[in-house]
């Protein structure tokens, strides 16, 4: 069942003329089937498209980020650093991002971090545009982001059971997953070609006008009033305390954060060294390495098509297991081969297995937790990502830097095998929302 109003009778049980309409299927249940169906709802629809370009400029400033610093320190351990500096913010600061998500006007919460985000951007543009960056301040302005980005990111994952019915959680989950990997399809590409025709400058100064667009689609968006308490306000540790224990009584949304924290620590190697992969395996410059990240978001954007088609058939263990084992598999494929008629076409294929796997824990995440601890329980798992993701990068960044490239991917892709079997008893139930 769905949260949709119930047909409504006139007084002394006289039917009113929309009668025949109330007796069709709920439209979440008539369209729950089909990939887009969230589409369908207007305000969900224009935050998938501002979101879109939001995150193609996020991708195109990562991919400027992780390019600069291959230009100014090609060592494995200071190119896995960007990414490690942009997820240690996320794990010190997700469940009091999340709280605080909770606590305030989301509205005023999400416009207060997009300006703060167009900032930094900005910042770092103008630095870059007069070559003012040097590796210690890229890493600190790196930083920086992502602790925007978190203080961001609770609270923008738990807008989307307010624009859509909890039926359609799911399949708005996925849909958003096609507007990112989309965007890292894109993204990348033309970061690379702006990299190379322009300068780096150029896609920090892009992301900085990303963040205008999602800040005018907020200033449109007129939410539900939230209920109002005559009790005083929580205090924050209450309140966070609250939030820990509604995680630890949820046994799906508490095996989803083992997971992705199991999963990310091996998968990391591809995000964190991948600019090593496109230099010194592929010979690539700027744009290969663009089109090598473009790889993987066009396997991601594919992958969401069939996503619903599997999911329906396989439960979400099985799903896990075979698109964790795959990944692994292309991993492995990386550290034994230099040839591009293996490696690229393997991106692909891991897009898609990343999708399958983020998507299927991050709804599991949204559909077992109530919305007064929605923020919270996200900033849990983006808690449980940023963990694995920066132990994972430095743990890779370092191994490579002792060893070697292919041993490393190697060696990651064994571990995640290993790991995804070790979990696989782990249950998260299904995604069907009953309520």
């Amino acid at each position: 069942m769905t949260d949709t109003e119930a047909p409504h009778h006139g007084p002394n049980g006289s039917h009113n003329p929309d009668e025949k309409l109330a007796q069709l299927p709920p439209p979440a249940t008539r369209h729950s089937s089909k990939p887009w169906a969230p589409l369908v709802y207007p305000m969900y629809r224009i935050f998938w498209i501002a979101g879109l370009f939001s995150n193609m400029g996020t991708w195109m400033h990562e991919t400027g980020a992780q390019w600069l610093m291959t230009s100014l320190h090609p060592s494995p351990e200071m190119v896995s650093a960007v990414r490690v500096s942009m997820t240690i913010p996320v794990f010190l600061l997700a469940l009091p991002a999340g709280v605080w998500a909770d606590r305030f006007n989301r509205r005023t919460w999400l416009l207060s971090t997009q300006f703060l985000l167009l900032s930094i951007a900005t910042l770092m543009a103008v630095l870059a545009r007069f070559d003012l960056i040097t590796p210690s301040l890229l890493l600190i302005l790196t930083a920086a982001m992502g602790t925007a980005m978190i203080l961001n990111q609770p609270a923008w994952q738990a807008l989307t059971p307010e624009l859509v019915p909890p039926a359609l959680v799911p399949s708005a989950v996925a849909v958003g997953s096609i507007s990112f990997n989309l965007a890292r399809s894109i993204g990348p590409a033309v970061g690379g070609l702006l990299i190379a025709y322009f300068s780096v400058w150029t896609t920090f100064a892009f992301n900085a006008i990303s963040f205008l667009g999602v800040i005018m689609v907020l200033l449109m968006w007129q939410p539900a009033p939230e209920p109002k308490s005559n009790r005083a306000s929580p205090e924050f540790m209450t309140e966070l305390k609250k939030g820990m224990f509604v995680i630890k009584n949820t046994p799906p949304l508490r095996n989803a954060l083992l997971r992705v924290l199991m999963f990310t620590l091996s998968a990391s190697i591809l995000w964190s060294l991948l600019p090593l992969v496109a230099t010194e395996k592929l010979g690539f410059r700027e744009r290969g390495f663009g089109i090598c990240l473009g790889l993987i978001g066009a396997g991601a954007v594919v992958g969401a098509w069939f996503l619903p088609y599997v999911r329906s058939r396989f439960p979400s263990e099985s799903l896990l297991l075979a698109s964790n084992c795959i990944y692994a598999s292309v991993c492995i494929t990386i550290g034994l081969t230099h040839s591009a008629a293996w490696i690229m076409p393997g991106l692909f294929v891991i897009g898609a297995c990343w999708m399958a796997t983020m998507t299927t824990l991050n709804a599991t995440a949204q559909v077992n937790l109530p919305r007064k601890f929605r923020a919270r329980g996200m900033s849990a798992f983006l808690m449980s990502f940023a963990l694995g993701m920066g132990l994972g990068s430095a743990c890779w960044g370092w191994f490579a830097l002792g060893t070697s490239l292919g041993l490393t991917f190697i060696v990651a892709g064994v571990t995640l095998i290993a790991t995804a079997f070790a979990v696989h008893s782990k249950k998260i139930g299904s995604l069907t929302v009953s309520h």
